[in-house]
């Protein structure tokens, strides 16, 4: 059974256990893995709540949480961006909370320094995420959240030195993270968006600038975004566009789109058609994540998901977005574990010394004691029956257990591969 039927099962019948194997999402290698280590491929939209902060009863959480997106990739200003709810702590803990309450992780960013080159003022407004009253609410949420330090900024290709301005993108950065990580507990995930307006991914693999920071940072916690405004950068073309991602995915860093979009402006709004949806079938081939611009309020209105805000009112091109049939987020989205059973199936530790690539489960039918064989590198992570209520499991050697307190019925074993795939094997109990 695949990770989608696994995850929709659990939409069918929660699960609230209790174990957690990780406060954070984390990485490791190129994966992002929830606090449950299943493996999160980050899929949704942008959104300025508030219509950008001017409106405190414009929250339209509700109406994304429909789409079936995992996350949401959350606009904030630290210096108010002129407007009042900026400065609101209370109206922000609402929107992240709504978020997260709808099943959606939340990727916090700060739209102050948006294409812009000055790196003392953009270390300075990182701070904003280690003061005290963000601080109290970012540490409700973070099993479900991830800070991305800041939008589009610095410049690398856009300077006279491009090879000097990448050492000071790389050193302003290692500021931020030491900064970040001082803060004892801080081990959020930093996402990290590339120079040049957020356009520049080669950026990351420049002088191994990216697995550089990754080394540097104490938590070894770091995602990389690249924003998809092609026309330009990859001259529209889907062949140069996968060469960039494929790029990318060779340096084997935790990494996604943090906007793609439909249209690009230039000298006027929505002045460039973009080559999107051959970059979403490449992404969707090589399992990475993204997040389309923007849900509503946009001054280029064909590049909004919904015109209105409300679901009902989907785009020509939120409909592709939220529909297709290959890369739709309705369609190939898997919300993260935690946050749909409220916690995190048990492990429980079996022998892994198997080889074939199959896992079989015998005698079933059978009375409740079995035999677990053909394992290689899964793990048993626990048992249900058909309501997901957890099933205690008595460990007899390494291969055998007991189905305790099992009724005849159909009951259901759950295991993670090496790769944090998950499938489930049905045993049934005579």
């Amino acid at each position: 059974m695949s990770r989608f039927s696994l995850n929709f099962f659990f939409l069918l019948f929660p699960i609230c256990v209790n174990a957690q194997p990780n406060e954070f999402i984390h990485t490791s290698g190129q994966y992002i893995l929830g606090p449950c280590n299943d493996t999160l491929k980050l899929k949704g939209v942008n959104y300025a709540p508030y219509n950008w902060g001017y409106t405190l009863a414009d929250l339209k959480i509700d109406q994304i949480a429909l789409t079936g997106s995992n996350v949401v990739r959350l606009v904030w200003y630290a210096d108010g961006g002129g407007a009042p709810v900026y400065a609101n702590y209370v109206a922000l803990d609402s929107a992240i909370s709504k978020c997260v309450q709808a099943d959606m992780i939340v990727i916090l960013e700060l739209h102050d320094y948006t294409c812009d080159n000055d790196h003392p003022g953009l270390i300075t407004n990182a701070d904003w995420f280690i003061s005290a009253p963000v601080l109290a609410v970012i540490e409700k949420y973070k099993h479900s959240l991830i800070v991305n330090i800041a939008n589009e900024s610095l410049f690398v290709n856009w300077t006279g030195n491009a090879t000097v301005a990448l050492a000071n993108y790389k050193t302003t950065y290692e500021t931020i993270i030491t900064n970040l990580r001082a803060v004892s507990g801080f081990d959020f995930p930093l996402l990290i968006d590339a120079p040049d307006c957020g356009q520049n991914s080669d950026a990351f693999i420049t002088s191994g600038t990216a697995a550089d920071l990754i080394t540097f940072d104490p938590a070894h916690n770091l995602i990389f975004s690249a924003h998809a405004y092609w026309y330009g950068y990859a001259a529209n073309d889907s062949v140069q566009m996968a060469n960039k991602l494929n790029a990318i995915l060779a340096e084997e860093i935790p990494f996604v789109l943090g906007e793609i979009a439909n249209q690009q402006d230039d000298i006027t709004m929505c002045q460039y058609d973009l080559n999107y949806q051959p970059l979403l079938n490449y992404c969707e081939q090589q399992n990475i994540g993204w997040m389309a611009w923007v849900w509503d309020h946009d001054l280029c209105t064909d590049r909004q998901v919904s015109s209105t805000g409300d679901f009902v009112d989907l785009t020509t091109y939120g409909d592709d977005i939220v529909n297709n049939a290959v890369y739709g987020i309705s369609t190939t989205t898997v919300r993260s574990e935690y946050l749909v059973n409220n916690g995190c199936l048990p492990v429980l530790s079996i022998a892994t010394n198997f080889q074939s690539n199959s896992v079989s489960v015998f005698p079933n039918p059978g009375s409740g004691l079995f035999t677990i064989a053909n394992l290689s590198d899964s793990k048993l992570l626990g048992a249900t029956d058909l309501l997901g209520n957890m099933i205690p499991l008595t460990q007899i050697d390494n291969e055998t257990l007991r189905l305790e307190q099992a009724q005849a019925g159909i009951y259901l074993l759950y295991f993670e591969d090496e790769h944090h795939n998950r499938s489930i094997v049905k045993l049934v109990v005579e």
